[in-house]
């Protein structure tokens, strides 16, 4: 039981690192404000980390969800 949930949350992190990736490298239309350019990956990155601490705290705290 214990082997499937830590299955499962290496899964969501390889799914949740590739959409960062692609998010984070996405060529962007040439109309996208300077503002935005500059917190792309910061704010990429920040999601990522939020969400693999949730799903890491799921898998710990609550393994029978």
């Amino acid at each position: 039981m214990k082997q499937r949930n830590w299955r499962k949350f290496f899964s969501r992190l390889v799914v949740a690192a590739a959409v960062a990736f692609f998010i984070a490298v996405a060529p962007l239309p040439t109309w996208t404000p300077n503002w935005f350019l500059y917190w792309q990956v910061p704010a990429t990155i920040f999601v990522f980390v939020v969400y693999m601490g949730k799903v890491l705290i799921d898998t710990i705290l609550f393994p029978r969800r």
